[in-house]
């Protein structure tokens, strides 16, 4: 991973370097390697997958909002199950 970190800025060619992985993102953001996350929720439950931020025992991570009014804010979200639990999408 050193290695993906000391040529990553260069294969970006200067723009934004994005981390798709949540294991690897959170060894990053361990290492003090992140400048900014970007997340995106999506109204669906998932059933199994890799958790974004996985640190068991670990101390928490604290976030300031970017895009607000007070960067220190939390942001709720209000979801409803759809009936059936079915992606209705499709």
């Amino acid at each position: 991973m050193a290695e993906a970190v000391r040529i990553g800025p260069d294969a970006a060619g200067g723009g934004n370097l994005e981390v798709f992985s949540p294991t690897v993102g959170r060894q990053l953001l361990e290492r003090g390697l992140i400048d900014e996350i970007n997340l995106h929720v999506a109204p669906v439950l998932l059933g199994d997958g890799v958790r974004l931020f996985d640190n068991p025992g670990g101390a928490p991570v604290r976030l300031a909002l970017l895009n607000g009014d007070d960067p220190a804010r939390e942001v709720n979200l209000r979801y409803r199950p759809l009936p059936g639990g079915q992606d209705r999408s499709a």
